[in-house]
């Protein structure tokens, strides 16, 4: 052999050892010395398979694009003044994400990007509910097509074999139609659950493709990570991610040097979003949700709530807006027994994934990681079980269902046409439950019926539903939702001031006197307490009993505009 073809010979040889080392499939594409046909045949063997899966995941949404502003979106878009009157960076990064109601407002939410998303559709689309739809859903698909080319680096061997029937596409397919995404999807309030899920695996995509801390790959994922923690906070566990996959699926796992070097930058990321977190929320979770429960209760429920966590995902039916918090008072009860057994069997089987497939304790390891801060009941909010908090998660649990069906495939006679008919029926299945309930997501009054109908002990959806009714000219209808809420918790100030509103609206004074002064009493720092009763002063000629009340609400909101707007017209009277 000449010395210039062992030169060429050592030269593609170093060309193609680039390539494996990368671990991908696109970069192989740009540089092994396939002749043309076959380049382009290979890479429409990764570009079809990701149209195929953006269409899908779109397809099952579309039906979502019609729908309304529910839940929180008419107070986080429809009445949040930040999004007409913009305010300076510094603002949105160094206060709450609900500052923009009032600078007293005491919340656990800190959620920087979310507020530059909403104020940047709002400029582009204006304040109509499609603008916002289209955003969860372009995220929804652009995060099915990363669950798809993470997993095709993280199952390699199942390349081979038809993309289609894939481990990775089974997996990415599954994800697309799971109705346990219809909340985080369908609502607009979901948008920092498919933000932050979208830059957590695209974090993690680029630090299974870098080589090196130096690379552009290894950057790129850092950056991404501090992107999704300014979306949402369970993106700080992350790193804890990258580290299983560190000593998991790596063919060698890297030196304790080599470690330091790579995680160091995502904890400093980390320490300054809690420092920014910290001081923006004036503490780590400075509102406490649930203050009748105990340390100890807190401890022992994180097993029924994970429990209920994997149940929802093995089995999404009578998916609920809101689930109420029926907490265990002592780990002798059945439920609390049932839900550690479940735990210790959960934990039993990442053991023996830990030994015979380490891609399925990867899996494993997406559904429990993400989910920690949900565990932690006194950050998370009324809704102590969120459908939404399932969203990350559901790649590792598809993932998992993806492989079993690619084994099984392999294990049974006709294996290929088993697998095909199981997961037509699967993800056919999945998809019909998902555009089922996104016709639940269209409007309040099919939210909010539904949701008392399987939960209906919920003072939450009555109390909207009563609003619904209300704005909707049914008084009688909304007194009785008020009035059960009172019955349930005679201390919801929330109610009593909404039934003092209905009264107001049918001029029975009196009732509302009583009503809304009794909402003022118990919540004095309520802003809405003092507007309503201020409004109802200046029904009764009350004009000094007004002024106070009003003045007192424009102190605890300050860009609240129905507050200024009256006050003003108050103050022109007496001049």
């Amino acid at each position: 052999m000449s010395k210039h073809s062992k030169k060429a010979q050592s030269k593609r040889a170093e060309i193609e050892g680039s390539s494996d080392e990368a671990g991908g499939e696109l970069s192989s594409l740009r540089q092994s010395p396939l002749p043309g046909s076959r380049q382009t045949t290979a890479r429409l063997g990764v570009a079809l398979p990701v149209v195929a899966l953006a269409l899908a995941a779109f397809a099952v949404y579309s039906n979502a694009l019609s729908g309304e502003f529910v839940y929180d979106d008419k107070i986080q878009i429809v009445k949040n003044s930040w999004l007409w009157n913009v305010p300076s960076i510094p603002t949105v990064f160094l206060q709450n994400a609900w500052a923009f109601q009032s600078a007293t407002t005491i919340t656990n939410y800190y959620r920087p990007l979310m507020q530059c998303v909403y104020i940047l559709t709002y400029q582009l689309s204006g304040l109509h509910p499609l603008g916002f739809h289209l955003v969860n859903v372009f995220f929804h698909c652009a995060v099915t097509i990363l669950v798809f080319l993470t997993l095709r680096r993280l199952v390699p061997e199942q390349r081979a074999a038809s993309v289609y029937l894939s481990a990775p596409f089974l997996a990415a397919i599954l994800f697309a139609a799971h109705p346990i995404h219809t909340e985080a999807v369908t609502w607009i309030g979901g948008l920092p659950d498919v933000a932050f899920t979208f830059f957590s695996l695209l974090s993690f995509y680029l630090y299974i493709r870098s080589k090196s801390c130096a690379a552009a790959c290894y950057l790129g994922s850092l950056a991404c990570f501090a992107i999704a923690a300014l979306f949402k906070e369970p993106a700080l566990t992350l790193p804890a991610i990258l580290f299983a996959y560190d000593f998991t699926c790596r063919e060698q796992r890297p030196a304790l040097l080599e470690c330091v070097k790579r995680y160091v930058p995502f904890l400093f990321i980390g320490v300054a979003y809690l420092a920014l977190r910290i001081y923006a929320l004036k503490g780590f979770a400075p509102a406490k949700s649930h203050p009748l429960l105990s340390s100890y209760l807190d401890a022992i429920n994180v097993f029924p709530l994970f429990a209920q966590y994997l149940g929802k995902l093995v089995l999404p039916v009578d998916l609920s807006a809101y689930y109420v918090l029926h907490p265990v008072n002592s780990l002798a009860e059945w439920k609390a027994l049932l839900s550690m057994l479940v735990t210790i069997a959960f934990v039993a089987l990442a053991a023996l994934a830990f030994k015979k497939n380490k891609a399925a304790l990867l899996g494993m390891v997406f559904i429990v990681v993400p989910l920690l801060p949900a565990l932690y009941i006194p950050a998370v909010g009324e809704n102590t079980f969120a459908e939404r908090y399932l969203y990350l998660p559901s790649v590792g649990f598809a993932l998992l269902v993806a492989l079993f069906l690619s084994w099984a495939g392999k294990q049974l006679p006709d294996g290929t046409k088993v697998v095909a008919a199981a997961v037509i029926l699967l993800a056919g299945t999945y998809a019909v439950a998902t555009v089922t309930r996104n016709k639940v997501w269209q409007n309040e009054y099919s939210l909010w019926t539904d949701t008392i109908a399987k939960s209906p002990d919920s003072t939450v959806a009555l109390n909207n539903l009563g609003i619904f009714y209300r704005h909707h000219n049914m008084p009688g209808k909304a007194i009785e939702q008020f009035q059960t809420i009172i019955r349930v918790n005679p201390y919801d100030a929330s109610a009593h001031g909404n039934l003092g509103l209905l009264y107001r609206d049918i001029r029975s004074y009196d009732q509302a006197l009583k009503e809304m002064q009794t909402a003022e009493a118990l919540a004095p720092d309520s802003a809405a307490a003092h507007y309503n009763l201020g409004l109802l002063y200046c029904d009764l000629g009350m004009k000094d009993n007004a002024r106070i009340e009003l003045t007192t609400a424009l102190s605890l909101a300050p860009n609240d505009q129905d507050v200024q707007q009256l006050l003003s017209t108050l103050s022109h009277e007496a001049n």
